[in-house]
């Protein structure tokens, strides 16, 4: 009688070998990146791409005064975070932590984006087809009002330069 083949004997099966310690480093840094999320704000939760269940513990957080209890509570949001995109999550803190190097770039490519619009009449029609969204009517006023200043002898960047600025900045979000 013939022995039949399971598939198992054709197939080799990887598995990858994570240790106790490399665990816990992981649970660690999901710990810690729930806890960077605590401390913003409910405006800045709106923003970020997490399910409902966590915004839920983040929203519990604030409401615990116990050293205990908010330990526990971070324990249970660390483990919630398992069920998230960690890279992306990461990125949209780093986005609202003014300390990091992310926030650094996006504001860096916001004043550039407000420098080229103030001297450049072609950076608008490149700023509108990077972003179809924008209000059209509104940016060229920001931009009108914002030339208007900078082209004063000498420049003098005012409140419509710092309008335009916050204009792009909420685009760009």
């Amino acid at each position: 009688m013939a022995r039949k083949k399971d598939s198992f004997d054709e197939e080799e099966i990887e598995y990858e070998i994570v240790s106790k310690t490399e665990m816990k480093r992981e649970m660690d840094r999901l710990q810690e990146l729930g806890k960077r999320l605590t401390e913003l704000n409910a405006n800045q939760w709106q923003t970020l791409t997490i399910k409902e269940v966590l915004l839920d513990a983040l929203v519990e957080s604030k409401r615990l005064k116990h050293n205990e209890a908010k330990r526990r509570h971070l324990q249970y949001i660390g483990k919630l975070m398992r069920d998230e995109d960690v890279e992306l999550v990461q990125h949209q803190v780093d986005l609202l932590d003014p300390s990091s190097e992310a926030f650094g770039r996006r504001v860096g490519q916001m004043e550039r984006w407000r420098e080229r619009l103030v001297k450049d009449a072609k950076a608008m029609n490149a700023f509108i087809d990077e972003y179809p969204h924008v209000d059209r009517q509104h940016l060229r006023n920001l931009v009108r009002n914002a030339s208007k200043e900078m082209s004063s002898e000498p420049p003098k960047p005012g409140a419509g330069y710092k309008k335009l600025f916050q204009f792009i900045k909420e685009t760009m979000l």
